[in-house]
């Protein structure tokens, strides 16, 4: 540094400023030998040369002199292929690099200049961290949905901050699982819990497709949804939702972030802008013991975390302006577009997304939850493995499937009305007296009464039955095959004579 007054050491200029490329430099120099060649050299435009390429004019005559730099035999040190290997098993470690070849006549500070000079820092951080290094230097190119509803991207994020749940004895950090349009940048629909899980993603995918107007007109279903390979976005329900909704399915490989840039960069927001500024917030200055700091209470609770974070997706969708987005807000960037939206009514919504599991009757319902579902429907299945289908962080009521069937809507028994209690009751009564009824039926069809026999020979049946279900049962279209079949042995009348048969066929006979 040079103190006010003092004058200047010879090469302060050139360090001080500005150097230009080395073509620059070279073309430079060739301009004034061009014009020393056609009508001398003179001190002003070595001056000015001097100025524009900002070195001193001392470097200028010695560049006019000797060449620029560059072009010259280098006399820095060339890096060989064992200091290079040596420098990778030392995990970038120089000074080890250099007394391993101290007989080759370089200094240790040359060395490391030269290592800085010939590898990228890419390559640097590559040797020293492995792959987390090369990817923090890689290149990505960016991309741009064209349209709204375009391609949502999708992602689970671990709150930084603790909270205290309902029933819980110790606070835990809550997750949350968010779905972003690429194209404008809005938050479309969100859900959080305290474990990341298929019901959260249904959970957040229905509020994210459902236009409701009083969190603004956007929504619909999107083209493309990419989400990593966690297994909760894998999970069957989450497949089957984006077959029936349209929607083509994108994973995102291992370890590729860049991917979905943009809902990471909003989870960077998030971090920064709102739970940063939270109590408990779980990066924050702790204790030399550990603890955290914060306040002299209890953490909040999840649902006081619910409604901080409604407020903020609020203002980040229609009030913050987004610096990728030209100073607009995401609304605003939604708004500009015409595309039109596919929507699906909430009635079927309600049916598409819903999570699944498989669950037992049991004598008393369907223990679900921690509580325990019934419905007329579950009377007589005690025993059978069904499908239960809910609305995640909603217990009011469950759906009920036998294989793939639908049953009925099952909901706990400490919430069941005077009339729910009735229609169960009922549809006891009901299959208790249907399946009585099938019994006496049985039993008469079973119950077949015998003639008396006093010889041997084959029992003849003597049942008595109705016309109308002899014809059914016999086929027979008339009186004639009724009559032949009567057993007039049993009053001890004789058997007709064949007159009396002939005269009865031929209606000759009259009462």
């Amino acid at each position: 540094m040079t103190l006010p007054g003092s004058p200047e050491r010879p090469g302060d200029d050139d360090r001080r400023r500005a150097r230009l490329p080395a073509d620059a430099r070279r073309l430079v120099v060739d301009q004034l030998r061009a014009l020393a060649g056609a009508d001398g050299m003179t001190s002003q435009r070595v001056r000015l040369a001097a100025a524009a390429a900002g070195v001193s004019e001392r470097t200028m005559w010695r560049w006019l002199r000797d060449g620029p730099p560059g072009e010259g035999p280098s006399r820095a040190h060339q890096l060989s292929e064992g200091q290079l290997d040596d420098y990778a098993s030392h995990r970038g470690n120089a000074a080890a690099v250099w007394r391993l070849h101290q007989g080759e006549g370089m200094s240790k500070r040359t060395l490391q200049r030269a290592f800085a000079r010939e590898l990228r820092p890419g390559d640097r951080a590559a040797i020293v961290e492995g792959a987390e290094g090369r990817r923090r230097h890689q290149v990505y190119l960016r991309w741009e949905a064209s349209r709204r509803n375009e391609i949502w991207e999708a992602d689970h994020k671990e709150l930084e901050v603790l909270v205290l749940a309902p029933r819980a004895q110790r606070p835990a950090k809550p997750w949350v699982t968010i779905f972003l349009d690429a194209y404008s940048r809005l938050i479309m629909g969100w859900a959080i819990s305290l474990y990341p899980s298929a019901a959260t993603v249904l959970a957040a995918l229905g509020k994210a497709i459902r236009v409701d107007a009083e969190r603004g007109p956007f929504g619909g279903v999107p083209s493309v949804l990419r989400w990593d390979g966690g297994l909760e976005f894998a999970a069957k329900a989450l497949s089957s939702a984006a077959g029936v909704l349209g929607s083509a399915v994108r994973t995102a490989p291992p370890y590729s972030p860049h991917l979905k840039g943009k809902l990471e960069r909003a989870n960077r927001t998030i971090t920064q802008e709102l739970m940063s500024g939270l109590p408990f917030y779980t990066d924050g200055p702790r204790a030399i013991d550990g603890h955290l700091y914060g306040p002299d209470t209890a953490p909040m609770s999840l649902a006081c975390l619910v409604g901080e974070f409604d407020r903020w997706v609020r203002d980040y969708n229609t009030v913050r302006p987004h610096s990728a987005l030209q100073g607009k807000t995401p609304l605003q960037r939604w708004s500009t577009d015409a595309t039109p939206l596919r929507t699906v009514a909430d009635d079927d919504l309600r049916w598409l997304l819903l999570a699944d599991q498989t669950r037992r009757v049991l004598k008393d319902g369907i223990h679900f939850h921690g509580l325990i579902f019934v419905a007329p429907e579950l009377n007589a299945r005690v025993g059978q493995d069904v499908e239960v289908r809910y609305t995640p962080h909603d217990d009011r009521q469950i759906e009920v499937f036998l294989d793939g069937r639908w049953l009925g809507t099952a909901r706990p028994q400490n919430a069941l009305s005077a009339a729910d209690r009735d229609r169960i009751l009922d549809q006891r009564r009901a299959d208790a007296a249907e399946q009585g009824r099938r019994q006496r039926q049985a039993s008469r069809r079973a119950r077949t009464r015998l003639a008396a026999m006093t010889e041997p020979g084959q029992a003849e049946v003597t049942t008595v039955i109705a016309e109308d279900a002899a014809r059914c049962e016999l086929g027979m279209g008339d009186d004639l095959a009724l009559r032949r079949q009567a057993r007039l042995g049993l009053l001890d009348l004789g058997a007709p004579s064949p007159d009396a048969g002939a005269a009865a066929d031929t209606g000759e006979n009259e009462s």
